[in-house]
């Protein structure tokens, strides 16, 4: 039962991560800017808190970037995703894996 419940629980944060993941991937497309922890606890109708973790894990795990902008006088830190060759490791892709028999 307990194992069933921990499914559950890592199956809902990763739905939460692809949701703010998804919503960053589509802002950075449409006009090239980052979206805010400020503006993603709006568009989502979520805690600060709650927004605040699944963003450190998304930068944690290389998802999305982090940029720091000045407006108004006041330092802004922005979140963008990253592009698709910024995603692939390319370190990986030219080495061969240790099972090749070929």
């Amino acid at each position: 039962m307990l194992e069933f419940a921990n499914q559950v629980r890592r199956k809902k944060a990763w739905e939460n991560k692809m949701e703010i993941y998804e919503m960053i991937d589509k802002n950075t497309k449409n006009n090239n800017s980052g979206l805010t922890i400020y503006d993603l606890t709006k568009k989502l109708n979520w805690s600060n808190g709650k927004v605040e973790y699944y963003i450190k894990k998304l930068v944690k795990e290389g998802y999305i970037k982090n940029s720091d902008c000045v407006v108004n006088g006041r330092v802004r830190k922005e979140y963008s995703s990253k592009t698709v060759k910024e995603l692939i490791k390319w370190d990986e892709m030219k080495s061969k894996p240790a099972d090749y028999n070929f």
